[in-house]
C-alpha cells in the first residue's frame, strides 16, 4: 500500500513539475538576464514573474520605453503587456489596442485593434468605450443601438466627445428614440466641457427654440464660446447675430470681424455675407473691390447667392474689372441651382439683349424657372413674354392670369399691366 501511495505522490510531483515547466517555456515569466538588477526589476520584476498584473504592465512599459534601467526593447514590453492585458488589466488591454491600431512595438493589426479595445471598454476604460462606439456607429449600422449603450457609458463618466456623439443620437433619432431635449441636456454638459461643436449645437437649439426654449442672447453666448474656440460655422452665425442685433448689441464692425475670421477659414457663406458687409452703407462706406474680392472666393465654391453676386459686380460696378461673359457663366450656374434672382436677371438679359445675344427662348425658359418658385418678377416677365408672343404662342389669357398672380402678390408693374388691359386684380 506505501509502494502505491508513494509512486502516485512521485506521479503528482512530476506532473507538477511539467505543468510549471510548461507555463514558464509558453508565458516565458523570466527577466532577461540582468535586468532583475535594474530598479524596474527590482521594483516590478519578481511580482511580475508571479502574475501581477499591474507590474506586469509596469514592466512592459519600462521596457517600452527604455526607463528606470531597461534598454528599450519592445518584443519584452509586448509580452509583459500582453500578459497584464490577458490577466484583464485595463490599462494594459487599451496599451494594447493602440499598439496594434498605430503601428507601436508590432506590426500594425486592425483586427487585434478591435479586438483589445472592445475588451478595454469593457474593462471599464472611458477612451476605450468611446473608441468602440464611434466603430459600431461608422462599420456596423445594424448595431446603433449598441453604439448609443458605449455612448452613453463614456458619457456618464464625463468624456466631452461621448457626450458630443450621444446628444447627436437623440438629436437624429440613431440607435434611439428621437428626442431634442435629451440632446440639448447631453449636448449641455459637452458645452461644460469647452467642446466647441457642441457649443455651436447649442447655439443652433436656442436659436430656433429646438428641444428648448428660444433665447437669442443663450445661443449667441454659445456661438461666441466656440467662435472664440475657432469653429467656423459658429463664427458666421456669431457675425449674423451682430449684424441683426440677435442676441447682442448691433455692430457692423463686430459682425465683419466674426465674418472674416469664418471667411478665411473658407466658409463659403461667411466669405458671401462679408462681400455682402461691404457693398451696403450702414456697415460703413461701400468698398465694391473689397466686396468683389471675398464674393469671388464664394463663387469658386459655387456658393450660390456668391455666384449671383460676383456676376453682379463683373456686369460692371465701380471699383471692378467688367467681365460679362463671365457674369453670365455666374448667373446661369447660380440660376441653374434654383436661385430666382439670378434666374430673374437671365430671363431680363435675355429679353433685352444685355451682355447677350437676344433669345426669348431662354428668356422664357429662367423666367418660367423663378416663376414655378412663386416669384412675382418671374410671373412678370413670363406673363411679359405670353402676352407679347415673345419665345412663347401668344395667349393673352395665360399672361392676365400670370399677371394676377404677381400682383396678389404686389408685383406694381403687374399691377399696372392688368389696368391697361382692363382687368382687375382678384
Amino acid at each position: 500500500m506505501d509502494r502505491i501511495v508513494n509512486r502516485l505522490l512521485l506521479v503528482m510531483v512530476l506532473l507538477l513539475a511539467t505543468s510549471t515547466l510548461q507555463a514558464q517555456k509558453k508565458n516565458k515569466l523570466t527577466m532577461k538576464k540582468g535586468d532583475s538588477k535594474t530598479v524596474a526589476g527590482e521594483l516590478y520584476g519578481d511580482l511580475a514573474c508571479k502574475g501581477h498584473a499591474e507590474s506586469q504592465y509596469s514592466l512592459g512599459m519600462c521596457y517600452g520605453n527604455g526607463d528606470l534601467g531597461l534598454e528599450r526593447d519592445t518584443v519584452e514590453a509586448l509580452k509583459w503587456v500582453t500578459l497584464s492585458a490577458e490577466n484583464k488589466y485595463a490599462d494594459a488591454a487599451w496599451t494594447l489596442a493602440k499598439a496594434y491600431g498605430n503601428g507601436q512595438w508590432v506590426e500594425q493589426d486592425s483586427i487585434l485593434a478591435l479586438e483589445w479595445t472592445e475588451k478595454s471598454a469593457e474593462y471599464g476604460v472611458i477612451e476605450a468605450q468611446y473608441a468602440w462606439a464611434r466603430h459600431l456607429a461608422l462599420n456596423d449600422t445594424t448595431n446603433l443601438a449598441g453604439a448609443v449603450e458605449w455612448y452613453q457609458k463614456a458619457a456618464e463618466q464625463n468624456h466631452g466627445a461621448a457626450q458630443l456623439a450621444l446628444a447627436k443620437c437623440y438629436a437624429e433619432g440613431k440607435g434611439v428614440e428621437q428626442n431634442d431635449e435629451t440632446a440639448v441636456q447631453w449636448l449641455t454638459k459637452a458645452a461644460e466641457d469647452s467642446i466647441p461643436e457642441a457649443q455651436y449645437l447649442l447655439g443652433l437649439a436656442y436659436t430656433d427654440g429646438k428641444g428648448v426654449k428660444a433665447d437669442q442672447e443663450k445661443a449667441a453666448n454659445y456661438y461666441q464660446g466656440a467662435a472664440e474656440a475657432g469653429h467656423c460655422e459658429a463664427q458666421y452665425n456669431l457675425a449674423t447675430c451682430y449684424f441683426y442685433g440677435k442676441g447682442v448689441p448691433k455692430s457692423c464692425e463686430e459682425a465683419k470681424n466674426w465674418a472674416r475670421k469664418a471667411a478665411e477659414q473658407g466658409d463659403a457663406d461667411a466669405q458671401n455675407f462679408l462681400g455682402v458687409c461691404y457693398t451696403i452703407s450702414q456697415c460703413g462706406r461701400p468698398n465694391m473691390k473689397e466686396a468683389e474680392k471675398w464674393f469671388a472666393l464664394a463663387a469658386e465654391q459655387n456658393h450660390v447667392k456668391g455666384m449671383y453676386n460676383e456676376a453682379l459686380c463683373l456686369m460692371g460696378v465701380q471699383g471692378v474689372r467688367p467681365n460679362k461673359k463671365r457674369a453670365v457663366e455666374l448667373f446661369t450656374k447660380s440660376a441653374d441651382l434654383g436661385n430666382v434672382d439670378a434666374q430673374n436677371k437671365l430671363a431680363s438679359l435675355y429679353l433685352l439683349s444685355e451682355g447677350v445675344e437676344r433669345d426669348y427662348e431662354l428668356a422664357v425658359k429662367y423666367a418660367t424657372m423663378s416663376a414655378e418658385q412663386g416669384d412675382p418678377d418671374g410671373l412678370y416677365m413670363l406673363a411679359s413674354c405670353y402676352l407679347g408672343g415673345y419665345g412663347v404662342k401668344k395667349g393673352v389669357l395665360k399672361a392676365i392670369e400670370l399677371f394676377q398672380e404677381a400682383a396678389k402678390k404686389g408685383h406694381a408693374g403687374a399691377k399696372e399691366a392688368l389696368k391697361e388691359l382692363g382687368q382687375k386684380v382678384n
